[in-house]
Parts: C-alpha cells; structure tokens; sequence
C-alpha cells in the first residue's frame, strides 16, 4: 500500500500514528527533493509543508534556508520530524494541523506544499480554500498526486477491493458516508479539475508529470516495505477481529503477490515505475 495517506485532516478511517510510515517516507523522499528543486531559491521565506508526515519536504526546504513550518494530524510522526530536524541540525516548526483548517495566519507563507498529503482530504473544496488563505499574494502553491492507472494503482486497488468484499463498500471497514453529506472529490492531478477548483480564486494552475522508480530485489521484498504502512496495519487489525483472520490474511497475501508481480518491469528482479504530477498554483 505504498504512498497512500487517509489519516484525520487527509483522510477517512485511518489511524496515521500506527504502524511505521518512516520506511514509506524514506522511499518517497526523491519526490519532496524534486519539489523543493523545481521552486527556486529558499533561503529566509516562509514555506509551509501541509500534510509533513516525516518532513521530508519540510527538512528539504530547511536545508536551502528557508523558515519551515510543517503540518500533519498525526502527532507521531511530527515527533519523528522533530527528531530528523535535530539530528541534521535544521530549524523547522511542526504542529498538529488538518488541511481543512491549517494553524497558521492568512497570507502568511511564500510557498505551499503539500506531498502526497492534501491529495487524501476529505474535504477538497475547504483545502482548497484553506491553502489559498494563508499563501501570500505572489506567494505558490504546490501539490504532488498519483497518476491513476500505473502500478500503484494495481497494488492498492487490490488490497482496497479485497476490504471492501470482506467489509461491504469500496474502503474496507470504514464507515460509508451518506451521499448527500459526502463533499465532492478532486482529481488533483488533473488540470481541467485543478483549474475548476482555483480558478474562482484566481490562480492559474500548471500540472507537469514526473516518474518515480522503486527497486526491489522481488515483489515480496517490495511487499514487505508496505507491511507497516498504517494502511496496512490498520487493514491488519481490521481482518484480525474475524474468526476467519487467518484464512483472509492468506488470501489478501496472495492477492497482493499477484497483483505486484503483473506490474513487474524487471524480470531479473523487481521494479516499478510510478508517475505522479506536480501542481504549481499562484495567483494570475
């Protein structure tokens, strides 16, 4: 279940301070340095990383001078950015904080970021509203999302499908919202919905594709890397209060196998090749 986040302010049913999102965090690090690359020079602005986890971005934007503050609603690891911020001696802020009410003042940032966190709010519209009150007026805002339909897709698609046979709906044992309570979703990597979404508060959005490779030496090891992913323990926990626990585990198990090795790119060992979109929005 590699690189998805549903956890309080980014998403549903999900307890993000479970398991060890760290070695996931690890495995995404190259994407939060391409986004901090792409957004020129750092040094004293104001950067706020929506949705921190670990503070990948966060101690990468650090690290070019820029002053930090990130944002998750998972005080767990908040402490382990903490920890990372000390041991590399860089000076960042993380506080506890959703995307549909960030905990910082209006204008106040030069630049928004968010890695794969905002991508899983619940409520898109009010993260939308929320990123664009608190980034100054020629300030950016920059957000990554998976391209659906590639390997990640298949993998998570899989274990998702699974829950949902054994729980009933399409997210496993989390509790269906109404319909008519449901906020709408949004396709933060595509650039018509993007447009859609900040237009009426006038920005303009660019949407540029990148890649990002996992190798591993076989699809259990790539497996194995997602087996603490809160998603995964918390799926874990879910199937362990069926008296059918073991028989399901065994089945998912399979399943996964199966679904990791058909995206293979690697017949001498195993890799992936995952394609995501970095959204740059500012005011026109």
């Amino acid at each position: 279940m590699m690189g998805l986040r549903r956890v309080g302010g980014f998403g549903v049913g999900i307890d993000w301070g479970v398991g060890r999102y760290e070695a996931t965090g690890e495995l995404l690090a190259p994407v939060s340095e391409v986004v901090v690359g792409l957004v020129g020079p750092l040094a004293g602005r104001p950067v706020l990383d929506l949705g921190c986890g670990t503070g990948n971005a966060a101690l990468a934007a650090a690290a070019r001078g820029a002053v930090v503050t990130g944002v998750d609603p998972a005080g767990r690891l908040l402490e382990v950015a903490r920890g990372r911020a000390a041991a590399q001696g860089l000076d960042a802020e993380f506080v506890v904080g959703d995307a549909a009410g960030i905990p910082v003042k209006d204008q106040s940032v030069e630049l928004v970021m968010s890695v794969f966190g905002v991508i899983f709010s619940p409520d898109p519209a009010a993260a939308v509203a929320e990123m664009v009150r608190v980034v100054a007026p020629d300030g950016r805002i920059v957000v990554t999302d998976w391209l659906p339909g590639g390997p990640l897709t298949v993998v998570n698609g899989t274990a998702a499908k699974f829950m949902g046979e054994v729980f009933g709906g399409g997210d496993g044992p989390a509790q269906p919202r109404d319909a008519a309570d449901k906020p709408k979703s949004l396709a933060w990597h595509d650039p018509e919905a993007l447009h859609a979404a900040f237009a009426p508060y006038g920005f303009t959005v660019e949407v540029l594709r990148k890649s990002l490779v996992f190798d591993n030496a076989s699809a259990e090891e790539y497996l194995a890397h997602s087996a603490q992913h809160p998603m995964a323990v918390s799926a874990d926990a879910a199937l362990s209060q069926r008296p059918d626990a073991a028989e399901l585990r065994a089945e998912l198990k399979s399943r996964l196998l199966a679904a990791a090795q058909s995206v293979n790119e690697d017949p001498e060992g195993y890799r992936i090749t995952a394609h995501y979109t970095v959204a740059t929005a500012r005011r026109a």
